[in-house]
């Protein structure tokens, strides 16, 4: 019994350690399902976001922005972390920040009219074509196709728009976000004929976190770490019907 009250003990004392230590984080999101929904504050970050807590016993503050304000706030040392961020997206902002581990990916792949796929395995194969976009995104790996008018850049509001405009067969393919894809066609019926195609782009995501909290980042990586070798990760991920 003498051993069972020490590890009781040795537990107590972890506990009040972590707690000890715990803090608040402002947490910057927008709109952007299955990632973040802000019809229910819900999506995978956010899940993600919960199982961090447990973890390292620290409270997530979740509020939704418009995306463009997101950085401004970061900038403003408003916001502590931002979600699924790769570093190179940042790295000419007045505060880029630092970067936990990643925890996920950003997959850009092509979709699909029916009847329409072809194999694209490098950016020379959509030469001649016409291809929709969301406005205002930039794909580095296209633009010399697009400068040179090799490429004809058809551009929509966002990804909701794309995939309508494609079941409607408007566009012939467009080029999204895959997880963003693969949560639409598991949601919306019309959307199961579509085909999703080629990766265009891969970026490990990590949270983009303040400076000012670099002496906790050694804490969020371990759980990370521990996240992903539990397989907890990707079964938030395919909660959601993403498999990337």
């Amino acid at each position: 019994m003498k051993w069972l009250k020490q590890v009781a003990s040795l537990l107590c004392l972890v506990c009040a350690a972590q707690h000890a230590q715990a803090e608040t984080f402002e947490v910057g999101f927008y709109d952007y399902p299955p990632m973040m929904i802000e019809d229910g504050k819900r999506g995978i970050y956010q899940d993600i976001l919960d199982e961090l807590a447990k973890l390292t016993g620290d409270t997530f503050n979740v509020q939704y922005y418009p995306y463009p304000r997101i950085s401004l706030l970061f900038n403003e040392g408003q916001l502590d972390i931002e979600p699924g961020v790769y570093p190179g997206w940042v790295k000419h902002q007045a505060k880029p920040g630092i970067f936990s581990v990643p925890f996920g990916k950003v997959v850009d792949v092509l979709v699909f009219a029916p009847n329409k796929a072809f194999p694209v395995k490098q950016p020379e194969d959509l030469r001649g074509k016409s291809l929709g976009m969301v406005r205002g995104y930039a794909y580095p790996e296209l633009l010399p196709l697009i400068s040179s008018g090799q490429l004809d850049r058809r551009n929509a509001l966002n990804e909701q728009q794309l995939l309508s405009m494609l079941s409607k067969s408007r566009f012939d393919q467009i080029l999204i976000n895959k997880a963003v894809a693969q949560y639409n066609l598991l949601m919306i019926p019309q959307y199961r004929q579509l085909k999703i195609g080629d990766v265009v782009s891969s970026y490990d995501v990590s949270m983009r976190v303040h400076p000012r909290h670099a002496a906790w980042l050694d804490r969020l990586d371990a759980a990370i770490v521990q996240l992903k070798q539990q397989g907890t990760i990707d079964k938030i991920y395919a909660r959601y019907g993403v498999h990337l």
